[in-house]
This record gives C-alpha cells, sequence and structure tokens, in this order.
C-alpha cells in the first residue's frame, strides 16, 4: 500500500486527536513526531518522547497504540532538506 504523505504538523494533530479521545490522555502531551530513513514497513517516521507522567504515558500509549501504527500505515511525511 502507498502512503500518502502529510506534514509533521498534521500527523502531530492526528495523534494529538486521538489522544483527547481517551481519558488516559489527559495529563500526557506528545513533544512531536521525527523523521527517519523508512523501517522495515516503510514507514518514514516515529513519535518522539511523550511527556508527563511515567505510568500515564504508558497508560496512554497502550491506549493510542493501534491509532498510531494505523497512521504508520497510511501516512508518511517529507523527507527534511
Amino acid at each position: 500500500m502507498s502512503r500518502s504523505i502529510l506534514s509533521i504538523e498534521e500527523i502531530n494533530h492526528l495523534i494529538r486527536a486521538e489522544m483527547r479521545k481517551h481519558e488516559q490522555c489527559a495529563k500526557v502531551s506528545l513533544k512531536t513526531i521525527y523523521w527517519h530513513e523508512p523501517d522495515s514497513t516503510g514507514c518514514n517516521w516515529d513519535a518522539n518522547m511523550w511527556e508527563g507522567d511515567v505510568a500515564d504515558a504508558l497508560a496512554c500509549k497502550e491506549q493510542i497504540i493501534e491509532a498510531v501504527k494505523d497512521l504508520r500505515a497510511r501516512y508518511n511525511i517529507p523527507k527534511p532538506e
């Protein structure tokens, strides 16, 4: 499946929108996503470190992991210049 290209800001927005759906994410924030060479799945981005209590961040990540996997399967970001 070919991926559409979205900006980092658009991916951040989609992840944060997913986080807002889950009470476990209320005290957690995502710093940003970052570009890397495409991995074995073909995705060229990943989520940066989370801000907040470690237990809260882990609980949040558990709630949104499937949505993030779906985003990683559907979208790539432009290679930085």
